[in-house]
C-alpha cells in the first residue's frame, strides 16, 4: 500500500509543476493550425509511439465540430509497411525524417514525443522539420534531453520516472484535445456559423434573442466597415497614373482599417526583385531603399507568401518560423501577430502586402479574408505602379 500511495503522491507532485502557460500556447497553436488547415505530424517510440497514435486518433476524431474544419493530422508511427521499409533500407534513425521529407510544409506542426528526449530517429526528424520551416513541439521528461533544445516549444514533464512521464504525456494529449473540442469557432467563418445558429436555434428566452441580435449587428457593422475600406482603396487607386505616393496612401488606409501597428507593400520586377515599396511604422509612411526589403522578400513571411503563392496568418511572431526576426524584436522581447497576402496579376505574383499587429492574436481569419480582397484591388494597378516613374 505504501508503494501505491508513493506513486500517486509523486504523480500529483509532478502534475502541480507542469508548465500551464506552455500548454495553453500549444492549444492556441493547434487551434490556429486547424483554422489554416496546416498539417500536423506526431511521432514517438515505444510507449511514446502508443501515445502518438492515441493523440492522432483523438485529434482527428474527437475534436470535430460542425462550424470548424477537421484536423489534418498524420501519425508517423502507424504505417508499418513504410516504417519497416525505411528502417530496413535506410536505417532506424531515418524512419520519421524520411516520411516528413515527403510531406511537411512551412507552417506545419510537428509534435515529437520522447520521455528521454534523446531518441535518434526523433531528433533527426525534428532537425528536418526545423530546416523545412515547420513549427516543432516536444513532449519530454527527465532533463528534456537534446529534443528539449531542438524544438521551438518543449512541454517538459519534470520527472525521472518513465512511467509517470508517459502517464502525463497521455494526460496532456487528452487535455489538449478536450480543450480544442470545446474551442470557440467564431474565428472560422463567423458569419456562416452565426447564421447557422440563428436558423437552427429553438425559440429562445428574451436574453438569448437579444444576444443573437447584438451578434448579428456586430457582423453587419464589420461588413459595413470592410466595404467602406474597399471603397476608399478603390477610390485612391482610380487616380492615373498610380505612383509610390498612392501605394503609401493605400498602406495607410490598411493600417487604419485593420488597426495595425506597421506594414508594407512590396512590388516586384520580372526578376522578382523589389522594384517599389511603401513601409509603415511608428505612425509614418517611409520610403526606404528597396534593398532594405530584399531580405524580407526572400526569407521572411513575405518571402514565404511569394514562394507558396498563398496568404498567411501568423498568430504569434515569436513562435512562427516564417517570421524573420530583427534586432528590435529580440531587444523588445515582444510577440506580435501578422497577416500577409500575395498580389497576383495575370497568374504571376507581382507583390506582397503585409500588416503587423502590436499584440499576438490581434488578427484572425476574417482579417485575412478582407486583406485578400484588398490585395485583389491593388493587383489591378500594381503592374502600372511598378513601371511608374518615381
Amino acid at each position: 500500500m505504501n508503494a501505491i500511495r508513493h506513486y500517486i503522491n509523486r504523480l500529483q507532485f509532478t502534475l502541480d509543476r507542469l508548465p500551464e502557460s506552455l500548454i495553453a500556447e500549444v492549444i492556441e497553436i493547434l487551434h490556429e493550425a486547424r483554422l489554416n488547415q496546416r498539417q500536423i505530424f506526431i511521432m514517438g517510440n515505444g510507449g511514446s509511439a502508443s501515445t502518438a497514435s492515441h493523440f492522432v486518433c483523438d485529434l482527428s476524431k474527437n475534436t470535430r465540430k460542425g462550424n470548424l474544419p477537421n484536423y489534418r493530422v498524420i501519425g508517423l508511427t502507424d504505417n508499418m509497411a513504410i516504417f519497416s521499409a525505411l528502417a530496413n533500407d535506410e536505417g532506424y534513425e531515418n524512419v520519421f525524417a524520411q516520411q516528413l521529407v515527403s510531406f511537411v510544409q512551412p507552417g506545419d506542426i510537428v509534435i515529437a514525443i520522447s520521455a528521454s528526449g534523446n531518441s535518434p530517429n526523433v531528433l533527426k526528424a525534428v532537425e528536418v522539420a526545423n530546416r523545412m520551416g515547420a513549427l516543432t513541439i516536444g513532449m519530454t521528461g527527465f532533463d528534456g534531453g537534446r529534443l528539449g533544445e531542438l524544438v521551438q516549444i518543449n512541454l517538459h514533464v519534470p520527472s525521472d520516472c518513465i512511467e509517470q512521464v508517459e502517464d502525463i504525456h497521455l494526460m496532456l494529449e487528452h487535455l489538449i484535445c478536450k480543450t480544442l473540442r470545446e474551442a470557440d469557432g467564431q474565428t472560422w467563418d463567423a458569419r456562416a456559423a452565426l447564421a447557422h445558429e440563428i436558423a437552427t436555434a429553438p425559440l429562445a428566452a428574451e436574453g438569448s434573442l437579444q444576444a443573437e441580435e447584438d451578434a448579428t449587428n456586430q457582423v453587419a457593422e464589420r461588413a459595413r466597415l470592410s466595404m467602406e475600406l474597399l471603397f476608399k482603396i478603390n477610390h485612391v487607386l482610380s487616380a492615373q497614373p498610380p505612383t509610390r505616393e498612392l501605394l503609401g496612401r493605400v498602406l495607410q488606409l490598411c493600417i487604419e482599417g485593420f488597426q495595425a501597428a506597421s506594414g508594407s507593400i512590396m512590388l516586384f520586377d520580372e526578376q522578382r526583385r523589389v522594384s517599389e515599396a511603401a513601409l509603415a511604422y511608428a505612425g509614418q509612411i517611409h520610403a526606404l531603399p528597396t534593398p532594405y526589403l530584399e531580405e524580407a522578400a526572400r526569407r521572411g513571411l513575405a518571402g514565404w507568401v511569394v514562394e507558396n503563392r498563398q496568404a498567411a496568418l501568423v498568430p504569434s511572431t515569436r513562435r512562427d518560423p516564417r517570421w524573420l526576426r530583427r534586432e528590435w524584436d529580440e531587444a523588445e522581447n515582444q510577440s506580435r501577430s501578422a497577416i500577409s497576402v500575395p498580389l497576383i496579376y495575370a497568374e504571376q505574383v507581382v507583390g506582397v502586402l503585409t500588416l503587423v499587429h502590436s499584440q499576438p492574436d490581434g488578427f484572425n481569419y476574417d482579417h485575412l479574408v478582407l486583406l485578400t480582397a484588398v490585395a485583389v484591388c491593388i493587383s489591378q494597378a500594381c503592374m502600372q505602379v511598378a513601371a511608374s516613374p518615381v
